[in-house]
């Protein structure tokens, strides 16, 4: 019976933790967006990589040619001293995501910052009143 009870209060508890854990939040980060996006990261393995690398401007995104072919690259010094890479399309998937974030960025700080939002309205004008035991009786007295 013991075993049991064991093996069952560890499958709740299991079940508990994964319950716990939420989904996973939106890409915030530029380097999470390149790598969403189907960027490559591309470590540096030679002296002569390391000499193109520091040529490149940190933290931007740098369309060169590779074998013909345009490639993006994004050159990240400091938090991981890697090189990002990737096609067109890549390029085109980030800049469609990073357009995302930025238009719902926006429409946040618009709706939070509306000075004539009726309910921001609504609340400051029911607040300034003291209405008592007889409640709001509306707009011009009418019941609402």
């Amino acid at each position: 019976m013991k075993p049991v009870r064991s093996i069952l209060a560890t499958l709740a508890m299991g079940g508990l933790l994964a319950a716990c854990h939420g989904t996973d939040p939106k890409t915030e980060s530029k380097r999470d967006m390149l790598a969403d996006s189907g960027f490559k990261v591309v470590s540096l393995k030679t002296p002569g990589q390391a000499a193109s690398f520091k040529k490149l401007p940190p933290h931007k995104l740098v369309r060169k040619t590779y074998n013909g072919k345009p490639v993006w690259v994004y050159a990240d010094p400091t938090m991981c001293g890697c090189l990002y890479m990737g096609t067109q399309d890549n390029y085109n998937a980030y800049i469609k995501e990073a357009s995302k974030q930025m238009i719902a960025t926006a429409m946040r700080a618009n709706f939070q910052d509306d000075p004539y939002s009726p309910t921001g309205m609504d609340n400051a004008v029911d607040s300034d009143w003291d209405w008592g035991e007889w409640g709001n009786p509306g707009y011009y007295g009418l019941p609402y």
